[in-house]
């Protein structure tokens, strides 16, 4: 019997293009590097790297709003244990972030004589992600980890976030806080449940996540201390044929303490109410608060297949509405969240290339009462 391989590297260098309508659109270059050997899933370790760069013309100019560039680690089996490290430092560079205020309530309205770059600020941010994951039992995992990033703020004076911190309601100055250079590291928990089929498009299954972040904060360089609770529901149903899919999402986020001003868009690690993961159609950095619920449904159909260079491939397509609400606090402000639902959402469809079971290229285009006038994604995986 011939003995064990001892494994060998797989090598990728691919370039990649994509973009949306809130950051423009870019290309740049995905690397990975993997060792693969006979007893390790999916390999014994991973080592990926990417670029990209986003290009919007401007006054006659072309200007780079998005700038991302990251590498990633990850270690199956770390010492020699049933354990996943994955360390991820990375370096963004944003320059057309957005904020219109706090709050559900808050306008788009620019006032007279000012252009849409009244609404914009920029943000730099080196970050250090660590993460072990870890088996409880079938189908359920925890993760412990650490997450550090420094901020480094271009705020113009004479924008919509440069007038709020000088002019702003007393609330609307706390919700901003501190807005000179400064850190945050947070302690990172979490547990799931992941029967799903496939992690890339799954067509059957649940992946569930409880998430917990908090960060001590206190000290000058680390000012905020800040904690976030959140809850992730994602299903899968096959409809009448395993080409057609039902998806669905539930998504609440709470965030409580002296909280980063523009961690208040986000949730779970992305844009909440707006951008590619959240709820399409609205801009990504159109609502600011403490408090977040927002949900998904989806139908994928598997049009055709077809081989290219010798792998599978399948071509889709997709319809859905996004729909959430934010609320500025988590006492109640009226006079930011306004009285009514104010219910906010996004209906759209798509295309979809699969490559196998491993990657997904995703084309979206939304309308949203706050789109203007429609919102584009073309972007890797799906966006639940």
């Amino acid at each position: 019997m011939a003995s064990p391989p001892d494994g060998h590297n797989d090598f990728t260098l691919v370039p990649v293009a994509g973009g949306t309508t809130d950051t423009g659109i870019g290309g740049g270059f995905f690397a990975g590097l993997t060792r693969v050997r006979q007893g390790y899933t999916p390999f014994v370790w991973d080592l990926e790297g990417a670029g990209f760069v986003s290009f919007l013309p401007k006054d006659g100019k072309i200007t780079l709003p998005y700038t991302d560039v990251y590498s990633k680690l990850t270690v199956t089996q770390f010492l020699g244990a049933p354990l996943q490290l994955e360390v991820r430092p990375s370096f963004t560079d944003e320059l057309t972030l957005d904020y219109y205020g706090m709050g559900n309530a808050s306008s788009a309205q620019a006032p007279p004589g000012t252009t849409l770059e009244y609404f914009q600020y920029a943000r730099a941010h080196p970050e250090l992600l660590a993460d072990v994951r870890f088996k409880i039992f079938d189908h359920v995992s925890g993760r412990v980890g650490l997450r550090y990033v420094e901020t480094w703020l271009n705020i113009p004076a004479d924008s919509k976030l440069g007038n709020d911190i000088r002019d702003g309601s007393p609330e609307v100055k706390s919700l901003i806080g501190p807005t000179h250079t400064e850190g945050a590291a947070l302690f990172r928990y979490g547990a799931q449940f992941d029967n799903r089929d496939n992690q890339v498009s799954p067509h059957r299954g649940t992946f569930d996540e409880l998430a917990f972040n908090w960060s001590p904060g206190g000290t000058a360089d680390l000012p905020f201390r800040y904690g976030e609770a959140s809850v992730n529901l994602r299903g899968y149903l096959p409809l009448f044929s395993p080409r057609l899919t039902l998806a669905a999402r539930v998504v609440g986020d709470v965030l409580f303490g002296d909280v980063p001003f523009y961690e208040l868009s986000r949730a779970v690690d992305t844009y909440a109410i707006g951008g590619s993961n959240g709820v399409r159609g609205v801009p990504a950095q159109r609502y600011y608060g403490k408090v977040k619920v927002f949900g998904n449904l989806e139908i994928r159909l598997r049009l055709f297949d077809f081989h290219l260079f010798g792998k599978p491939m399948t071509v889709g397509t997709a319809a859905f509405v996004d729909g959430g609400r934010v609320w500025a606090d988590t006492s109640p402000h009226p006079e930011l969240d306004g009285a009514k639902l104010g219910l906010k959402y996004g209906v759209g469809g798509g295309l979809r290339l699969l490559s196998g079971t491993a990657f997904v290229l995703r084309a979206d285009v939304a309308w949203s009462p706050d789109a203007t006038p429609i919102g584009g994604y073309v972007v890797a995986g799906e966006s639940f």
